[in-house]
């Protein structure tokens, strides 16, 4: 049984004000993990919904671990980041997560491990980005067709002020299905608990210390702690878990950071003799009072001059305007929704695609389309998600859909590959009649996939029969982002077929 640091408290509240004792056993060496995950390209700080000021962001998180370098020696320091660090936010979405590669890479990050999230580019923009970096990306079970592994290192034994530490990356087993298949065609997710438990074997006995990198979730942290008890600790993602100290398992400490680095993890070790003697782990907050790092901010800057020039860049061209009136999308069938929706059901392979009219916020000029008129359209980081539904909850949503007509409803759903009629003056429930997917009636006992964004597949607006349905894929890919590159595919955008949505007079 490890024993817990008894020594005196380390205290980072906003700021770093104190440090553990030097105290050590004789022939103790301390080595300290600072660890990140699931930061989803937040480099800049932002306001979470209801909070009064600036959190996370790598741009202060840099700030606090260049503190900790200084305080206790870089030797002594071992920074690591637990996936999906490379997608999420414009400035990476549009420069294929290139920027937070050379964040990371000035940040001097140790280690990293893929996240789920990091498939959202496809499998060669993300090998580039791999080879960007300039610390080492671990996966040990994803593996290609031929065997060989996909991101190059299984795992990783670094030398930490005379400690030789083995760390291994894991990736999430289901990253397949929440991620557009096509992203990674030709790859093997093996099983991550039975790939660690024999490659900590091989290395176990030639290091001091044993870490699993882990983009797998808490829950399955815990299985891989109780399954393979030569780790010695676990960094963790994924769940967006805030573990507010370190979970110990099976005699496993478990470590997550929560998202978006509010958070620094801090997990301070006295190792001897091949055993932590003791530990002592927390996060610490990423508030507005840490100051930005002035070098990490450059870069930031620098990237940010380049989105405004892409934003402005023009796509495409069409000789219409495309119809996204509040007044129009939340009442009945437009062109604009019409494409989005047909961009939404080609994008994954769909029998049906629906969106929300609420989702849609700005009309499109004839003319020159420019990003940012495609961002404007579509301000929401709505992504895209791929779900198998009776035929029997496609009405239901359907009849929630056109429920308030003619009032205004953001729910009114816009769609791709169904067509049906509205009666408006029979009750609600009973107003939604000849419903065809394709040439074909809909069969309300038959099973259909539908695409939609997050934002519906979560329940939103009351579509509560979306969260009983079997999820299919959650490909974590921008509606918006999907909507630009179907623009530039073909370059002028014309109006798709129409006579979806009949409202009966």
């Amino acid at each position: 049984m490890r024993a817990k640091l008894r020594s005196s408290w380390f205290v980072l509240v906003l700021v770093l004000v104190t440090v553990l004792s030097a105290s050590l056993p004789i022939f103790a060496a301390e080595i300290i993990i600072l660890h990140t995950n699931d930061v989803h390209s937040r480099v800049e700080s932002h306001i979470p919904q209801g909070a009064e000021g600036e959190q996370g962001g790598r741009v202060r998180a840099a700030t606090l671990i260049e503190e900790i370098r200084d305080m206790y020696g870089r030797e002594k320091i071992l920074l690591l980041d637990a996936g999906d660090a490379i997608h999420g936010m414009n400035i990476d979405n549009l420069f294929g997560g290139l920027p937070s590669i050379e964040i990371m890479n000035a940040m001097g990050y140790d280690a990293f491990t893929l996240g789920n999230h990091e498939f959202n580019y496809g499998q060669e923009v993300l090998a580039e980005r791999i080879l960007d970096a300039k610390f080492p990306t671990l996966a040990a079970n994803v593996m290609r067709e031929d065997g060989s592994l996909f991101a190059g290192y299984s795992a990783l034994v670094k030398e930490v002020n005379g400690v030789k530490v083995g760390i291994i990356g894991l990736v999430a087993e289901e990253t397949p299905i929440v991620t557009h298949p096509k992203n990674v065609e030709g790859l093997k997710f093996l099983d991550p608990i039975d790939i660690a438990k024999r490659t900590a074997q091989v290395i176990r006995p030639d290091v001091d210390i044993l870490i699993a990198l882990s983009h797998l979730g808490l829950s399955k942290d815990v299985e891989l702690a109780e399954a393979v008890p030569e780790f010695d600790v676990i960094v963790g993602g994924h769940s967006h878990t805030v573990l507010d100290v370190p979970r110990e398992v099976n005699g496993v400490l478990i470590a997550q950071a929560h998202e978006y680095a509010n958070n620094l993890g801090f997990l301070y070790l006295e190792v001897e003799d091949k055993e932590i003697v003791a530990h002592e782990g927390f996060l610490i907050p990423v508030t507005a009072d840490v100051e930005k790092h002035g070098g990490v901010q450059s870069i930031i800057d620098d990237w940010n001059q380049q989105l405004q020039a892409r934003l402005n860049h023009v796509i495409g061209t069409s000789n219409i305007a495309w119809d996204g009136e509040r007044a129009s999308v939340r009442t009945q069938e437009t062109n604009l929704g019409n494409l989005v929706a047909d961009v939404i059901r080609d994008a994954v392979g769909s029998d049906i695609a629906v969106t929300n009219g609420g989702g849609i916020r700005a009309s499109i000029h004839a003319g020159d389309i420019r990003v940012a008129d495609v961002y404007n359209t579509l301000p929401f980081d709505n992504t895209l998600v791929v779900v198998e539904m009776m035929g029997m909850d496609i009405l239901e949503a359907l009849e929630h859909s056109v429920r308030l007509l003619p009032e205004q409803n953001g729910a009114f759903l816009q769609v791709s590959g169904i067509t049906f009629e509205v009666d408006p003056g029979a009750l609600p429930g009973g107003r939604v009649i000849n419903v065809k997917v394709g040439e074909n009636r809909l069969a309300t006992g038959g099973y259909y996939t539908v695409a939609t964004n997050d934002f519906i597949a979560a329940g939103g607006d009351g579509y509560d029969m979306f969260m009983n349905a079997t999820l299919v894929a959650e490909t974590g890919i921008m509606l918006r982002d999907v909507m630009v590159d179907y623009i530039a595919q073909q370059g002028n955008a014309e109006a798709p077929e129409g006579g979806r949505i009949v409202i009966d007079k």
